[in-house]
């Protein structure tokens, strides 16, 4: 009888690892529009574990275009014609104004980053620097309470709390671990119940 459970183990487990294994897997793809984005919808789709030729950006960051290969075909967009691309790192970048800002945080508000390099001693550091939208296609400005303020006008308690935050010094784009969103996204959506 032993033999029996011990077999049923192995293949009950061999199972379930088998289907995490299939819902964890990466893909990768573009996201022509917002709806696409929160969906998670994505074109030009590429498995990016058993995939032969991966889904592989070039002049991703120079041009007013973006091109990808899938399956060994090269596909070309205009960026200002798709809202964002998901890559094998699971990493998803918008468009905006020929510009890509990693998606940090998808939420009421947006949270964006651009790591810029920035030299201290001899090592090399990518420092995020943050920006946000109202909702997924508002326009990208800087994350600082001016610009926010100027935002969300309409949201006075919003604005007081975010006046509250400079009074006592704390940042607005760090990660709250406890509320698992950003300060700002917290301070929103407190100010909204």
């Amino acid at each position: 009888m032993k033999p029996l459970y011990a077999l049923l183990f192995f293949v009950f487990f061999g199972f379930a690892q088998k289907n995490t294994a299939q819902t964890t897997a990466v893909k990768s793809g573009v996201y022509i529009t917002k709806d696409d984005f929160k969906n998670n919808r994505v074109i030009d789709e590429a498995d990016c574990q058993n995939d032969k030729v991966k889904f592989k950006q070039h002049n991703f960051f120079t041009k007013g275009e973006f091109s990808v290969l899938v399956n060994g075909k090269k596909v070309t967009y205009l960026k200002k014609d798709i809202y964002a691309y998901r890559d094998c790192e699971n990493t998803v970048w918008r468009f905006y104004q020929n510009t890509e800002y990693e998606i940090m945080e998808p939420k009421a508000i947006y949270i964006y980053a651009i790591r810029k390099i920035i030299l201290t001693g001899e090592d090399f550091e990518r420092e995020p620097v943050y920006y946000f939208s109202d909702g997924p296609v508002g326009d990208i400005k800087k994350l600082n309470i001016a610009n926010l303020k100027t935002s969300f006008t309409n949201n006075r308690v919003f604005c007081n709390l975010l006046d509250t935050e400079v009074k006592y010094n704390r940042a607005i784009d760090v990660y709250n671990v406890a509320h698992k969103m950003y300060e700002v996204n917290y301070l929103y959506s407190e100010s909204t119940r």
